[in-house]
């Protein structure tokens, strides 16, 4: 998974970019949009995430009803970079009220399944 960020290249953001659970705004849409926003207090920042696949992160984040985005929600976030505005996303992590951290991607490849409903039987 990877994210080409649109961000302010200055020794603040160079700095903010090597540490590890930079906290971010997650948006996942209906269509094949991923979006990351970094918020204030942090430099502004919008990346586009590429590489992802739908079903592996609903397997590992509960996906919402209604709306324009399955996933709208906090999370945090280590990057590595590639080239120029690219980077390698090494962790993911969302937030949800109701479950907690659910983590997407740890050390660069998708997390454990989660289990966030009850199985009927």
């Amino acid at each position: 998974m990877e994210i080409e960020l649109t961000i302010a290249k200055n020794l603040v953001t160079r700095a903010l970019l090597e540490q590890k659970g930079i906290p971010c705004v997650c948006r996942v849409g209906l269509g094949h949009d991923f979006e990351i926003d970094f918020i204030p207090p942090l430099p502004e920042a919008h990346g586009i995430v590429s590489n992802w696949d739908r079903k592996k992160i609903e397997e590992r984040a509960p996906a919402g009803a209604g709306g324009r985005y399955t996933h709208y929600c906090f999370g945090k976030l280590s990057l590595m970079p590639i080239e120029g505005r690219k980077y390698a996303i090494v962790d993911l992590i969302f937030f949800y009220e109701d479950f907690g951290w659910c983590p997407v991607v740890v050390d660069g490849e998708y997390g454990p399944i989660g289990s966030f409903w009850d199985e009927e039987e």
